[in-house]
């Protein structure tokens, strides 16, 4: 399968790129495609010393619109003050077929804690309702698309990096989309000790964004909790 990461030179891209490269050929986005080759060609040389033979993928870099394009499946790490501006220079390449997966998280700090702050837009079916929505819900909404799967919000970007680390957490997932959930599910169980768990439909992904803050914050007030994630037991 091809798999763009557009934002791939951060480090939750870093992670993915690594984790999913055992398999698949993984595409790093950037706007600048000298920058995303740089990038891959640092990933692959790190996934083909861990993973030695049993490497069956590859990790290239591209600019996003010609990774985008080039894909199955996209995922946005990107961050979410540049969403919706992105989204709209991607639709042209995103064809009905394409999956997106968004673990994108609107959230902002004040001198007290990290605050999850969702997107105030028009109601589609009402304009003249304001409503808040997940970043996963606009996407859908600029993109005319029920192929959004929403998930990896309580999964840390340095733990996915460590090839080394055991995992132990689970992948919360909200889509409308039934056979999106069961791809994006059949990747995420591709990462060992990583549990896809669906939790309902994009809807949902306002209560999935949530946690990211929320983890964080935990964080914030414990030192000896770092890098939270989550286990549905």
């Amino acid at each position: 399968m091809k798999i763009a990461i557009l934002g791939g030179t951060g480090v939750f891209g870093r992670g993915l790129a690594l984790r999913w490269s055992k398999f698949h050929e993984v595409i790093i986005g950037s706007r600048d495609k000298k920058r995303a080759e740089e990038f891959a060609n640092n990933y692959s040389r790190v996934a083909k010393k861990y993973y030695g033979n049993e490497m069956k993928g590859e990790i290239i870099g591209h600019d996003n619109l010609s990774a985008t394009e080039a894909s199955e499946v996209v995922v946005l790490s990107i961050p979410h003050e540049r969403l919706i501006g992105f989204i709209r220079s991607l639709k042209p390449f995103i064809t009905i077929d394409k999956i997106i997966i968004s673990p994108v998280v609107p959230f902002d700090k004040d001198e007290k804690c990290y605050k999850y702050v969702p997107f105030t837009i028009s109601d589609p079916q009402n304009p003249s309702s304001i409503i808040q929505v997940s970043a996963a819900e606009v996407i859908s909404l600029e993109l005319g698309s029920r192929r959004i799967v929403s998930t990896f919000h309580t999964m840390p970007a340095r733990k996915l990096c460590n090839l080394g680390l055991k995992l132990d957490c689970d992948a919360l997932i909200a889509s409308n989309d039934v056979e999106a959930v069961k791809i994006v599910s059949e990747l995420i169980s591709q990462i060992p000790n990583l549990r896809p768990v669906y939790a309902g439909s994009l809807e949902v992904s306002r209560l999935l964004e949530s946690l990211t803050p929320l983890l964080m914050n935990l964080s914030l007030c414990h030192k000896n909790i770092k890098e939270p994630s989550i286990k549905i037991v």
